[in-house]
């Protein structure tokens, strides 16, 4: 009887741990809710309303104070300052929610709970998808943000204008990048990383500038590597001296080509995320970019905002990101994050002083990808020098999804193509 009577409360236990495991299990559909959006039903019908009087209004910098509370007060300043910035307008448009691909919900529901952040601020344990789907602190926003793989791989073509505010003088600007993701995929095959991949690269970055002609053949190619702590090796190809040099971390904080960019705010911010301490400042209603058509954007000469952006209603993440290193060129930044995909819409980021120096506002837009599906990214970005009355205006035009041979990525083809 006492055999039996342990036998039936096994039967009993069974049922419950099952069902603890398919809970707890991050293999196991439905296990977490993914995709989530910027706004809940009740909240969207609000924006709707508000819609219904905005959407399609031209905010120029005589009536923006209508909409003063939905900018980020850096934005507000530049467009109400027109003694030094000129007039400028944008042009409200409704929310649309921006969905994942089918890999991307795959892959976060698949291994959902399995990240973590380490002692010293790294990711680990980390495979593909959004690490942190449910991210509560800023440092597990900062890695959501860091592991987005814009469709596991594109060409762009940028195109822009290095402004001098002070004298209205433009010079143009032309670049090509290439990037490839060897692990971390979520669509393009192979998934969710290369078979053969002996170095463990995350992911895999090159660049060519065209204009100005001052730097016509610079070329950049750099490495990161799964490893977060493992620091990424860079190179850049130099056709004065016509000899490849390795490019130290210090160097990635000076400016590109003349133009207001460094290494680091390359697609918002390119380093590693535990070089910064992240302090969530909680969500913020703002008009921000994140369906832009590029060929709506006008630049007249020596002015340094773009005109004509759309910008729509998103409940944005904000985040202060302080760097540990005194000697760094941003003593912090202020992230303004898209929910739905994680992107750096807008960002300010201050001098060693503690004085804002810069602001980047990236024009999100959704493009098409692998087999026809929408991939989240940004097709112009504008990174003002708020001290220097100077800044940087580009657009891009993308193939995402682009296969690329791994031997593209290497020293040799690096000089070859150089000559």
């Amino acid at each position: 009887m006492a055999h039996h009577k342990t036998s039936l409360n096994m039967k009993q236990l069974i049922p419950a741990f099952l069902l603890m495991i398919l809970i707890g299990l991050p293999g196991v559909s439905g296990a977490v809710e993914y995709p989530t959006y910027s706004y809940t039903a009740d909240e969207l019908k609000q924006v709707r309303a508000w819609e219904s009087k905005w959407a399609g209004k031209k905010i120029k910098s005589g009536n923006v104070d209508s909409v003063r509370d939905f900018l980020p007060e850096s934005f507000y300043n530049l467009m109400k300052d027109t003694g030094r910035w000129g007039e400028s307008w944008f042009v409200v448009v409704p929310y649309q929610p921006v969905e994942p691909t089918p890999g991307q919900i795959e892959m976060t529901r698949k291994y959902a709970g399995q990240s973590k952040v380490g002692a010293s601020g790294e990711l680990l344990d980390w495979v593909s998808g959004v690490p942190f789907p449910h991210a509560k602190t800023g440092i597990e926003m900062a890695h959501n943000y860091r592991c987005r793989n814009y469709g596991d791989s594109y060409y762009s073509k940028e195109k822009g204008y290095i402004i001098d505010g002070r004298l209205k003088y433009d010079m143009d600007m032309e670049i090509e990048n290439n990037i490839n993701f060897f692990s971390g995929r979520t669509d393009v095959p192979p998934v969710p990383e290369y078979p053969n991949n002996p170095k463990n690269i995350w992911r895999a970055f090159q660049m060519l500038q065209l204009a100005p002609p001052e730097t016509r053949n610079m070329r950049i190619m750099e490495i990161s590597y799964k490893d977060r702590m493992k620091p990424y090796d860079s190179w850049f190809w130099m056709p004065s001296i016509r000899r490849i040099r390795r490019r130290s971390t210090t160097e990635r904080q000076d400016a590109q080509g003349g133009a207001d960019f460094c290494g680091f705010d390359n697609l918002g911010w390119d380093g590693p995320v535990q070089i910064n301490s992240y302090k969530y400042l909680g969500q913020q209603d703002l008009l921000l970019v994140r369906h832009n058509d590029s060929t709506k954007l006008e630049h007249v000469p020596g002015g340094c905002l773009w005109l004509g952006t759309q910008r729509e209603r998103v409940k944005a993440h904000v985040i202060e990101a302080v760097n540990q290193d005194p000697n760094f060129l941003y003593t912090k930044m202020v992230w303004y994050l898209d929910p739905e995909t994680w992107n750096i819409l807008y960002s300010d980021r201050y001098d060693r002083r503690g004085k804002l120096w810069k602001v980047m506002d990236q024009l999100g837009f959704v493009g098409k990808g692998y087999q026809g599906m929408d991939i989240a990214h940004f097709n112009a970005n504008q990174m003002i020098d708020v001290q220097r009355l100077h800044s940087t205006c580009a657009a891009s035009s993308y193939t995402f999804g682009k296969q690329f041979e791994p031997r593209m990525f290497t020293l040799q083809y690096l000089q070859k193509r150089g000559y």
